[in-house]
């Protein structure tokens, strides 16, 4: 198994920081993604779902990408990582999707998204966020887009005719 030296795993953990600055870069009410470590997670999920063996990889194809980018101007910054977009869009892809949901996942930023007034949980699946009733004369829809069916009303749909039951739809449908 092939490690990137420490000064290696250094560079990258700065890459994937000067990454998450550019993603989230932050202002004065909000922290930017590598003020609240977006890195770290995203190294950990990186290695969770790709393996350690590919860090060395990881490094070098950050590393022809230009990143870290270290004492550049916001514009090149910019176009250092749409560079990296274009060139490696299912890399940059996953890190950027990762970047967001380490962001949205920290503890700072969920509590500065609750001073807002929001209603925003590290953990909203323990017990949901509150709703209230659902109120036809407040709540129906007036852009004239479809309709309502009070639950009452609801019937089954006639699915005979999809041939569910095949081969085709089987592997394509519940081998996802």
């Amino acid at each position: 198994m092939t490690h990137p030296s420490p000064a290696a795993q250094m560079r990258l953990t700065q890459a994937l920081a000067s990454l998450a600055d550019v993603l989230l870069p932050g202002n004065d009410a909000w922290p930017s993604g590598a003020a609240v470590g977006v890195q770290h997670a995203v190294l950990r999920r990186y290695i969770e779902a790709k393996g350690e063996d590919t860090l060395a990889q990881l490094a070098e194809t950050l590393g022809a990408h230009g990143l870290p980018l270290l004492d550049q101007s916001d514009a090149a910054r910019t176009d250092a990582v749409s560079a990296f977009e274009s060139n490696d869009p299912d890399l940059f892809g996953w890190l950027q999707d990762a970047s967001y949901f380490a962001y949205y996942e920290d503890a700072s930023v969920v509590a500065l998204i609750a001073a807002r007034g929001t209603p925003y949980s590290l953990r909203p699946h323990i017990k949901g966020y509150d709703l209230p009733k659902f109120d036809l004369e407040t709540q129906t829809p007036t852009h004239g887009r479809g309709h309502y069916i009070a639950t009452k009303d609801v019937r089954p749909v006639d699915i005979s005719g999809l041939e569910l039951d095949t081969r085709i739809t089987t592997k394509w449908g519940l081998q996802r």
